[in-house]
């Protein structure tokens, strides 16, 4: 006649509590997959940016190294032109600049 049973929490409050919080330690750790991924792929995008702007920073310096001397060879044929020679180099670096500007900007609006 004493038979004892096991209790049970009173049915499935415990079972239902116990879900409830698995769902939201789930939820918790997807968020901080997505903030992960997220920060990876800002890190991706910011040394694109840089490596990208290093490249075109790069290419322009060459350029106007290689109009520079073309400039000087020049002036060395035709002495009497160096100012509209040096107006035009100037002009072609001051190019590069502006573009090297714009190219800065582009990148900054790039998220």
């Amino acid at each position: 006649m004493s038979e004892l049973a096991t209790y049970n929490g009173g049915g499935g409050a415990l079972a239902r509590d116990a879900r409830r919080f698995g769902r939201e330690i789930s939820r918790g750790r997807l968020g901080t997959q997505i903030r992960t991924s997220q920060v990876d792929n800002a890190t991706d995008v910011t040394l694109a940016k840089v490596e990208n702007l290093t490249m075109a920073t790069g290419n322009a310096m060459q350029q106007i190294t290689r109009v520079s001397q073309a400039q000087r060879q020049l002036e060395m044929i035709a002495p009497d032109a160096a100012q509209r020679l040096a107006f035009i180099a100037d002009d072609h670096m001051l190019g590069c600049a502006e573009l090297l500007s714009d190219l800065r900007r582009d990148l900054h609006r790039i998220r």
